[in-house]
């Protein structure tokens, strides 16, 4: 083969089909993302007479769940061993939102947009500046 056969690699069609195949190949990707989210069961809301109250994460791979089935609430602790039933409550909770503790600092309370979030902390910059 001569040199001269093999295509020119910054012809403007060259670089047109390479980004285009690339752009084919993330198209594909995110597509496959959004099948396995859409079709993935544990994923979804539930609907049912069991539902996820509460979760407490206490390490990488164990935690505690807070969950109501039907009128009945279980505190349930998993692992990488499995699920275990720690206790059955005698009566129904209904978990509290949890509210930052005053004084917390830029965290405390953030703004729903960037642009309140941002003059925050401008104006919180400019009182700690004499």
């Amino acid at each position: 083969m001569s040199p001269s056969a093999l295509p020119d690699p910054l012809r403007w069609t060259e670089l047109l089909r390479v980004f285009g195949g690339l752009i084919a190949v993330i198209a594909v990707f995110v597509a496959a993302l959004w099948l396995l989210k859409r079709l993935q069961p544990g994923m979804r809301a539930s609907s049912g007479p069991m539902r996820v109250l509460f979760t407490l994460h206490l390490a990488p791979r164990e935690k505690l769940l807070l969950v109501q089935v039907g009128a009945q609430q279980l505190l349930l602790g998993s692992s990488a061993q499995g699920l275990q039933c720690l206790h059955v409550l005698p009566e129904s909770i209904e978990p509290i939102a949890q509210k930052p503790p005053p004084g917390a600092g830029l965290g405390a309370a953030l703004p729903a947009s960037f642009p309140d979030w941002l003059r925050r902390a401008v104006e919180q910059r400019g009182k700690a500046q004499p």
